[in-house]
């Protein structure tokens, strides 16, 4: 079934690339993706439902690519920011979400179904708001009243460029993105702390919509970093034979190794949990471990 659906999603994207979100129908979506129009409903109810699987599978993958990143011990406050950004870029011109924005005026919402409009807002904000959480991570928290505007000063270059450009994108035209939105975020940054007095905000400090309870990939980058380490150190501590703690360190790297990964595979995790608590020693920091990486999109 998730087979059908990517053939269908990858089908809209081509005719959105070629005529626009607007003027392409279900039916000629059907037909390039190789399906009658009827079989298109066994997947989606409608056009509109597509802008929003898009929007949920970009945010899954940048949320997994973000969690593996800060899940990386001693990483530069330069090389988060750079890895933010270039992951932030592949994922938003390989998934493409920004063809649905070809809207004919700034206000209108992106579908008639006010239900859907929300879900989409919230995706959408989740994705800027993981923007604003590494501008403040990286630049300090007295940057955080203008977080939001800087946020938006960014996110509307990244998609004017990707809106003209995406076609011609590869890894060294993303690295010279990149380079600039770095040098544009440390002015921003470094211009707004050294204001005489504050410019206008345009965003409040709660942002464009109410802040909610959302999942924090930053947060849980750093604590699987912080339980692997706690886990190496249990193993080392142990009073085991030489034999048992060798063995143990070599599955404690296999772990280390998947849990790093922005999708690690689950039946792999699962093996190689179940040998470590065997030792009582291990058992909570395996069970802690374990909750954090089921909370992000593994693979089977």
């Amino acid at each position: 079934m998730e087979s059908k659906k990517n053939d269908i999603l990858q089908a809209a994207i081509r005719l959105f690339s070629r005529k626009g979100y607007y003027s392409t129908s279900v039916e000629e979506i059907a037909k390039e993706s190789g399906m009658a129009k009827a079989s298109f409903y066994k997947y989606f109810q409608g056009k509109e439902e597509l802008p929003l699987e898009m929007c949920i599978i970009l945010e899954n993958n940048i949320e997994q690519d973000i969690r593996a990143l800060y899940s990386k011990p001693d990483l530069s406050k330069h090389d988060k920011l750079h890895g933010f950004i270039v992951l932030y870029l592949k994922n938003l011109v390989e998934n493409k979400v920004y063809l649905m924005m070809d809207l004919p005026e700034p206000s209108m919402l992106i579908f008639q179904n006010e239900h859907l409009n929300y879900a989409f807002e919230n995706h959408e904000y989740k994705l800027y708001k993981w923007v604003r959480d590494c501008l403040i991570d990286i630049f300090g928290p007295s940057i955080e009243d203008h977080a939001w505007d800087m946020t938006f000063v960014l996110k509307s270059i990244v998609f004017e460029y990707i809106r003209f450009f995406a076609d011609r994108m590869n890894d060294e035209t993303i690295e010279h993105l990149t380079q600039f939105i770095i040098f544009l975020s440390s002015s921003l940054a470094t211009s707004l702390n050294n204001a005489d007095s504050a410019p206008h905000l345009f965003w409040s400090k709660q942002g464009w919509l109410p802040e909610s309870a959302l999942s924090n990939p930053f947060d849980q980058g750093r604590q699987i970093n912080s339980l692997l380490h706690s886990l190496e150190d249990s193993i080392l501590l142990s009073s085991w034979s030489s034999e048992e703690k060798q063995e143990c360190q070599q599955i404690y790297a296999h772990l280390k190794e998947e849990a790093l990964k922005s999708n690690p595979q689950k039946g792999l995790l699962k093996a190689l949990f179940a040998y470590l608590e065997q030792y009582k020693e291990l058992q909570k920091v395996c069970r802690l471990l374990k909750n954090l990486l089921d909370h992000a999109p593994i693979s089977e």
